[in-house]
């Protein structure tokens, strides 16, 4: 989105205790962190999330998760609202990254989510996971439209197929990733 369209685009990590985005993208440290943020939460403005931000590529930027887990208790859901309010009005895209857990910012964050985007692998783990979380998702009232699920490291004529775990789920699979350890590292 924005190398290739010219678009303003913001990355959250919301994996608050082990979140890792930041060193895919970039070899250099953030400025700041969402726990960081979040203590200065009462002079949020477009300023300081900007400075707050590492940018990774031109119109790329990143708003790194706490290099310490023990700084997520200092990211409430109250706090994501306005984070990702305040980049919703400064940026084109905004993207989080959201651990696994179903806790109250992860929540927060699919909430206010256009487009929820599960990974899955094939693999019988995953897929149970997956159809729990889907469960979930109905629970929560999202509509199936937002929802699409892409499954990692797909490699044709495996164990399981596309068609299997689409059965399994009752969801058909949005896109699907290569298992190409090479090309995407």
């Amino acid at each position: 989105l924005a190398s290739e369209f010219g678009q303003r685009v913001a990355l959250i990590d919301l994996n608050l205790q082990f979140g890792d985005a930041v060193i895919f993208v970039s070899e250099l440290p953030p400025p700041s962190n969402v726990a960081e943020l979040s203590q200065q939460i009462h002079r949020l403005d477009a300023s300081l999330l900007a400075a707050s931000m590492l940018e990774a590529a031109p119109n790329f930027f990143v708003l790194a998760a706490p290099e310490n887990p023990e700084h997520a208790a200092d990211v409430k859901r109250e706090h994501v609202q306005a984070i990702v309010d305040l980049a919703r009005a400064n940026y084109d895209f905004v993207v989080l990254d959201l651990s696994r857990s179903l806790d109250a910012v992860t929540l927060q964050g699919l909430d206010m989510a256009d487009t929820i985007f599960p990974v899955l692998h094939l693999t019988l783990p995953f897929i149970r996971d997956g159809k729990r979380l889907l469960s979930i998702f109905h629970s929560l009232g999202y509509p199936p439209e937002k929802i699409k699920l892409i499954v990692n490291r797909f490699e044709k004529g495996g164990e399981i197929s596309l068609h299997d775990m689409e059965r399994a789920v009752d969801e058909k699979v949005s896109y699907v990733v290569p298992n190409s350890y090479q090309a995407a590292a």
